[in-house]
């Protein structure tokens, strides 16, 4: 099973909703920046956005760039990309590597500028020479697809790999991938599962279901039910629905689990069949337990 693509538009989702908190302190002001990461880390978006704005009239860059993250959030203000990507061209102009992937990702979308590829794919090329780990990633994916530049799948594969030792979470996975099928690597479990753990680690949903099923197969690991059960359900409570048809499984036979729990077995199988690309089996199982789909 395959997820390249929709782990690709997962991973610009989450960078999207993200806000920049830790890296906005280097090279910023320190006080209106570090005031308004206070308040943003408190949630307290009206304040952070007021700081950030003091601090962006000024010429932070910093400043600018999280303005700019919390125009696209809508946080503390109403949501409005154009003004994002605003913000992230004063930035970008500047040489923020932040500022120049964030923009790279809109103009990718067509969000708040119109889409371009040729100028996203141009964009994170500039913020990955900088060593920006997500910019480094989407720079790889746009190799591997060819999205705004020629398809080179030697090049993307030595940017997946910086940007997963750099720490990239979906960059692991997308390497773990290609351990896994061998697709311009050798093929090698154990190098899989150290990267899919890798990623896992760090709360990737798409890690955790992989790791659910190589330990449910006992593919390249030990079999156990019990560690299968626990990635499904980490995945599964972050919104994947093929994790949630598992977890909701194992639920329902008890199998990896101390105890069988068909009422927590339906609702995870509801979870899972409201997203699109749920198995089929879900809806048999679910009706077999007197729910209805």
């Amino acid at each position: 099973m395959r997820f390249n693509k929709l782990g690709y538009r997962a991973a610009l989702r989450a960078f999207a909703g993200g806000l920049v908190i830790a890296a906005s302190i280097v090279g910023a002001r320190a006080g209106l920046i570090e005031e308004g990461d206070k308040a943003l880390a408190a949630q307290n978006y009206e304040r952070a956005m007021a700081l950030y704005r003091q601090a962006a009239d000024k010429g932070d860059v910093w400043g600018q760039v999280n303005l700019g993250k919390m125009y696209e959030n809508g946080s503390g203000v109403p949501q409005n990309q154009k003004l994002a990507a605003s913000w992230y061209a004063k930035a970008a102009d500047r040489g923020n590597d932040w500022a120049q992937n964030s923009l790279g990702s809109l103009y990718e979308n067509g969000t708040g500028v119109p889409k371009d590829v040729a100028k996203a794919a141009a964009l994170y090329r500039k913020s990955a020479a900088k060593g920006n780990n997500w910019a480094l990633y989407n720079l790889a994916r746009c190799q591997a697809e060819g999205i705004g530049m020629a398809a080179n799948a030697s090049d993307s594969l030595k940017n997946y790999r910086k940007a997963a030792e750099l720490g990239n979470s979906w960059a692991q996975y997308a390497l773990a991938e290609k351990y896994a099928t061998g697709a311009g690597v050798a093929p090698s479990y154990p190098m899989a599962i150290g990267w899919y753990k890798k990623s896992a680690d760090q709360g990737n949903a798409w890690s955790q279901f992989k790791l659910g099923e190589y330990y449910a197969k006992g593919v390249g690991v030990v079999q156990s039910d019990a560690t299968a059960a626990k990635y499904y359900k980490l995945s599964a409570e972050q919104g994947n629905h093929l994790a949630q048809a598992s977890y909701g499984l194992a639920l329902e036979t008890g199998k990896g689990l101390k105890r069988w729990n068909k009422k927590e077995a339906a609702h995870y199988y509801k979870l899972a069949l409201a997203n699109p690309g749920a198995p089929d089996w879900v809806k048999q199982r679910l009706a077999a337990l007197g729910g209805a789909p």
